[in-house]
This record gives structure tokens, C-alpha cells and sequence, in this order.
């Protein structure tokens, strides 16, 4: 059972890392509102049914003072954070964006010693350390920062790391919902609640939801909603139905690499060997949890 939910979670790692490629690909001819409304609405449909079965299943009761702070979450993370994220693809280099949002679990660290009092430990702060570094030299090795292959590089950048620092802070305030009520059920809800909120505000400001249907179109918002937001998300908590969620989430430090395959194979992007040095530094700060197991491993037998 145990292999079985490693390999869950690694598909749902290899998933995850072909968001940016994804978001690429739709291109311009609809908007990052539209494409973070869509994902998340279809997203959230997708996980509805297994929550309302876990939900009845342990007889969970929601008040209204409950669904508004499920609604808040979503707000923040599907309003803010994925938008942000998408507006980061739009205008930058999807290899770069991926690695740089790869680094939430580093800001995480910070928001859970802030927010939740938790300690610092003194991996936790060198893996800290360690990641920013790396994306200090990627950002200072991209060779194309003012040209005009992109829309904006610089600017892409900036919402990067803007969404990188805001899922983190999702990902903390969360805590406290998937103690309550689960993993499927906050998300689902959240989800849905994010999405119908940015698809009322793009309704409100004159953004359209509308895209161009087409297959190439109508395929990508699918994979995007049902492949990347919906199975991805089951698989990964089916995994840690086994493993702990330290162990699951030990496969995120594969997603800097990963994506950035899969944007140099189907986007022809390249990255200079500066850059692949910042990813390495990058891959280590997430795989802290390993080096931390080593060290106590060797520890103990000194």
C-alpha cells in the first residue's frame, strides 16, 4: 500500500508541475481572470462529491460563521494568490515562475512562526537562508530580464513571488479548516466559494469569462480544472491516507526541476547554468526534511 502511495503522490507532483506550462499555453486569448475563475470552479466540482460523502460520512456540521471563513480562504487563495499566479504567467517565463511559487513551503516556515508561534528550527532557518539565495541568483541570471521575448519578465517575477508569499500564508491560515473539517472539505468549498467570487468580480469590472472555443482552448481549461486541480489534489491526500504529510509532501522538491523540463521541451525557454545552480540550491531548501533525516540518522549511530 505504502508504494502505491508513493507513487500517488509523485504523479500528483509531476501534475502540479505542468501548471505553468498550462497557463502558457492558453496564450493570450483569454484573460488570467477567466482562466483562475474556470480552474477553480471546475476544480472545486470536481472534489464536491467527495466531500459531501465525507462529509456526511462524519457527520460535520457547517455553520454560517464556518462557510464565511471557508469563503475568506478561498478568497485568499483564489482571488489573490492564484491570480497573482497567473498574471506571474502571463507576463514572465512559466520555468521561472514555477520554481520561484515552488518555494511557499520555505514562506511557510515564517507565517506559522508569526501567525501560530511556532519555532524556527535551525535547518528550518539554513533551508530558509539556502532557498533565498538560489532565487536571488535566478532572477539575477536571466539573461532575458529586459528584453521583449516576454510581455513583462521583471513584472512576471514580482507576481511570483507575490504568490509564492501569499499561498503560504493560505497554506498556514488553513490549518485550522482541514483540522475541522478535512482536507476535501475545506478545499472543496473554498474552491468554489474563490471562484464564484472572482467570477462575480470579473462580471462586475468588465472581464469576460468568455474564451475562444476551441479544442486547444476547452482542453487546457479542463486539464487545468478537472486534471491539475481536481485529480492531482485526490491523489495527494489518497497518499496520505498512508504517509505522513511530511513524507507526501517530501516530492515537492522535484517540481522546480520537472517544470522547468517542461517548459524547456514544449516552450523552448532556456535557463543559463547560473540559473540551474539557483534551482539546485532551491531543490535542496525544500528537501530539508531529507537532509534533517540524515543528519539525525547519522547522529545516532556516533
Amino acid at each position: 500500500m505504502k508504494l502505491k502511495s508513493h507513487l500517488y503522490s509523485l504523479i500528483a507532483i509531476g501534475i502540479w508541475s505542468s501548471l505553468e506550462l498550462a497557463g502558457k499555453l492558453l496564450g493570450e486569448g483569454i484573460s488570467p481572470f477567466a482562466i483562475t475563475a474556470w480552474r477553480f470552479l471546475i476544480g472545486g466540482a470536481c472534489l464536491a462529491p467527495f466531500a459531501v460523502r465525507g462529509w456526511t460520512r462524519n457527520k460535520i456540521k457547517l455553520s454560517v460563521s464556518s462557510i464565511l471563513k471557508l469563503g475568506l480562504l478561498g478568497i485568499l487563495n483564489v482571488v489573490i494568490s492564484m491570480l497573482l499566479l497567473q498574471w506571474a504567467i502571463y507576463y514572465g517565463k512559466a520555468s521561472l515562475v514555477a520554481v520561484i511559487v515552488s518555494m511557499n513551503p520555505l514562506f511557510v516556515s515564517l507565517f506559522a512562526m508569526v501567525l501560530l508561534k511556532e519555532k524556527l528550527s535551525r535547518f528550518q532557518v539554513y533551508s530558509l537562508f539556502v532557498g533565498l539565495i538560489g532565487l536571488i541568483i535566478i532572477i539575477l541570471g536571466e539573461k532575458q530580464l529586459y528584453q521583449h521575448s516576454f510581455n513583462h519578465l521583471p513584472l512576471g517575477i514580482v507576481f511570483a513571488i507575490l504568490a509564492a508569499i501569499t499561498f503560504a500564508l493560505y497554506t498556514v491560515l488553513t490549518k485550522w479548516a482541514v483540522s475541522q473539517y478535512g482536507n476535501l472539505i475545506t478545499n472543496s468549498a473554498s474552491f468554489l466559494i474563490g471562484g464564484i467570487v472572482l467570477s462575480g468580480i470579473n462580471l462586475t469590472i468588465g472581464k469576460s469569462m468568455s474564451f475562444a472555443m476551441t479544442w486547444h482552448n476547452i482542453s487546457l481549461i479542463l486539464y487545468l480544472g478537472v486534471i491539475i486541480t481536481g485529480l492531482a489534489y485526490i491523489l495527494y491526500f489518497e497518499a496520505m491516507k498512508q504517509l505522513s504529510a511530511a513524507r507526501a509532501s517530501f516530492y515537492f522538491f522535484l517540481k522546480p526541476a520537472l517544470a522547468t523540463l517542461l517548459a524547456k521541451f514544449f516552450l523552448g525557454e532556456q535557463l543559463s547554468a547560473m540559473q540551474i545552480s539557483g534551482i539546485v540550491l532551491i531543490m535542496m531548501a525544500l528537501s530539508r526534511r531529507f537532509w534533517i533525516g540524515l543528519y539525525e540518522r547519522n547522529k545516532l549511530k556516533a
